[in-house]
């Protein structure tokens, strides 16, 4: 499976409320979308503590195809009207765990960590268990194959 993610920064003054309703008006227009997984809008807003505000949805595909057809049959392009040429991460994955809750899923937290330089691959593999109040677990290896990231998703922070 492939992961997908787009991560536009925003002006520190713009007013995110735009980012909330663009999801609840569109978010829904890629359900059943071919071979799509899952996606996660992801928002960060400086407002609330973080470092900047961002959109960036993530998208989980089941394999290139469709991943394929969004970008380059016209899908992505709604993107690029509204926020300007974006760069696009493309990732392998190598863990999903998904329980229960994860539709519910409100908060995510990524980790960004470094591979070592190594003779082989073959047993190299990031394989983690939920904890009680995460609801997913993600592990996309991100061209180069240096780093991968690990994310979370939690109904709430403890």
């Amino acid at each position: 499976m492939q992961a997908m993610r787009y991560d536009i920064t925003l002006p520190t003054d713009y007013d995110m409320t735009n980012i909330r309703d663009r999801v609840s008006k569109t978010g829904h227009l890629m359900d059943g979308f071919p071979d799509l997984l899952f996606k996660l809008f992801l928002i960060s807003e400086k407002q609330k503590g973080e470092l900047y505000n961002s959109y960036s949805p993530l998208y989980v595909w089941k394999n290139s195809d469709g991943m394929s057809r969004f970008i380059f049959d016209g899908y992505f392009d709604n993107i690029l009207a509204s926020f300007g040429w974006q760069h696009i991460e493309i990732g392998v994955t190598s863990t999903i765990e998904l329980g229960d809750d994860f539709i519910q899923s409100k908060f995510v937290t990524e980790v960004a960590q470094d591979i070592l330089p190594t003779d082989t691959l073959k047993n190299f593999e990031i394989q983690e268990q939920l904890t009680d109040n995460e609801t997913g677990k993600l592990v996309i290896y991100r061209a180069p194959l240096k780093t991968y990231e690990k994310r979370y998703n939690r109904l709430k922070i403890s």
